[in-house]
Protein backbone atom coordinates (compact mmCIF):
# COMPACT_ATOMS: atom_id res chain seq x y z
CA UNK A 1 0.00 0.00 0.00
CA UNK A 2 2.94 2.54 0.81
CA UNK A 3 4.87 1.56 -2.42
CA UNK A 4 1.69 2.48 -4.37
CA UNK A 5 1.71 5.97 -3.05
CA UNK A 6 5.13 5.89 -3.05
CA UNK A 7 4.36 5.35 -7.18
CA UNK A 8 1.79 7.42 -7.45
CA UNK A 9 3.55 10.99 -5.54
CA UNK A 10 6.69 9.83 -8.19
CA UNK A 11 4.09 10.14 -11.09
CA UNK A 12 2.60 13.21 -9.82
CA UNK A 13 6.31 14.32 -9.60
CA UNK A 14 7.12 13.65 -12.68
CA UNK A 15 4.11 15.11 -14.27
CA UNK A 16 4.76 18.48 -13.04
CA UNK A 17 8.44 18.08 -14.07
CA UNK A 18 6.94 17.07 -17.74
CA UNK A 19 4.65 20.33 -17.85
CA UNK A 20 7.56 22.76 -16.43
CA UNK A 21 10.07 21.77 -18.57
CA UNK A 22 7.34 22.33 -22.04
CA UNK A 23 6.76 25.50 -20.05
CA UNK A 24 10.18 26.51 -20.75
CA UNK A 25 10.68 24.91 -24.18
CA UNK A 26 7.86 27.52 -25.54
CA UNK A 27 8.98 30.55 -23.58
CA UNK A 28 12.69 29.67 -25.54
CA UNK A 29 10.90 29.16 -28.68
CA UNK A 30 8.58 32.20 -28.07
CA UNK A 31 11.93 34.14 -27.29
CA UNK A 32 13.28 32.68 -30.46
CA UNK A 33 10.90 33.44 -32.39
CA UNK A 34 10.75 37.26 -31.06
CA UNK A 35 14.31 37.82 -31.27
CA UNK A 36 14.02 40.70 -32.91
CA UNK A 37 12.25 42.77 -30.13
CA UNK A 38 12.21 46.78 -31.13
CA UNK A 39 14.16 49.25 -28.94
CA UNK A 40 11.16 50.97 -27.61
CA UNK A 41 9.35 47.12 -26.66
CA UNK A 42 12.07 46.94 -24.53
CA UNK A 43 11.50 50.39 -23.35
CA UNK A 44 7.64 50.16 -22.59
CA UNK A 45 8.51 46.88 -20.58
CA UNK A 46 10.52 48.75 -18.74
CA UNK A 47 8.13 51.19 -17.85
CA UNK A 48 5.48 48.99 -17.16
CA UNK A 49 7.47 47.50 -14.70
CA UNK A 50 8.52 50.65 -13.10
CA UNK A 51 4.65 51.33 -12.80
CA UNK A 52 3.80 48.06 -11.39
CA UNK A 53 6.49 48.99 -8.62
CA UNK A 54 5.79 52.41 -7.93
CA UNK A 55 2.06 52.46 -7.80
CA UNK A 56 1.14 50.09 -5.21
CA UNK A 57 4.38 51.94 -2.97
CA UNK A 58 3.02 55.06 -3.89
CA UNK A 59 -0.56 54.33 -2.67
CA UNK A 60 0.51 52.44 0.10
CA UNK A 61 2.16 55.56 1.01
CA UNK A 62 -0.67 57.50 0.79
CA UNK A 63 -2.74 55.08 2.49
CA UNK A 64 -0.40 54.69 5.84
CA UNK A 65 -0.29 58.56 5.64
CA UNK A 66 -4.19 58.41 5.36
CA UNK A 67 -4.33 56.07 8.45
CA UNK A 68 -1.93 57.35 10.78
CA UNK A 69 -3.22 60.42 10.58
CA UNK A 70 -6.77 59.28 11.99
CA UNK A 71 -4.87 57.05 14.61
CA UNK A 72 -2.22 59.33 15.40
CA UNK A 73 0.32 56.34 15.21
CA UNK A 74 3.47 58.68 14.12
CA UNK A 75 4.84 56.88 11.16
CA UNK A 76 4.14 52.94 11.65
CA UNK A 77 1.54 52.32 8.94
CA UNK A 78 3.34 55.01 6.39
CA UNK A 79 6.61 52.42 6.95
CA UNK A 80 4.46 48.77 7.27
CA UNK A 81 2.50 50.04 3.85
CA UNK A 82 5.38 51.54 1.83
CA UNK A 83 6.93 48.23 2.08
CA UNK A 84 4.09 45.98 1.90
CA UNK A 85 3.27 48.38 -1.39
CA UNK A 86 6.91 47.76 -2.65
CA UNK A 87 6.96 43.91 -2.00
CA UNK A 88 3.28 43.26 -3.94
CA UNK A 89 5.23 45.64 -6.77
CA UNK A 90 8.17 43.22 -7.06
CA UNK A 91 6.12 40.26 -7.08
CA UNK A 92 3.92 42.21 -9.67
CA UNK A 93 6.94 42.82 -11.83
CA UNK A 94 8.45 39.74 -11.40
CA UNK A 95 5.37 38.24 -13.04
CA UNK A 96 5.19 40.43 -15.88
CA UNK A 97 8.91 40.04 -16.37
CA UNK A 98 8.76 36.16 -16.50
CA UNK A 99 5.63 36.25 -18.84
CA UNK A 100 7.56 38.06 -21.41
CA UNK A 101 10.68 36.14 -21.32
Amino acid sequence: MADEKQRSDLGEAQERFLSEVQKRRERRERNERDADRSFWSTVGMMGTVGWSVALPTALGVLFGRWLDGRLDSGHVFVVFFMLAGLGLGCVVAWRQVTEKL
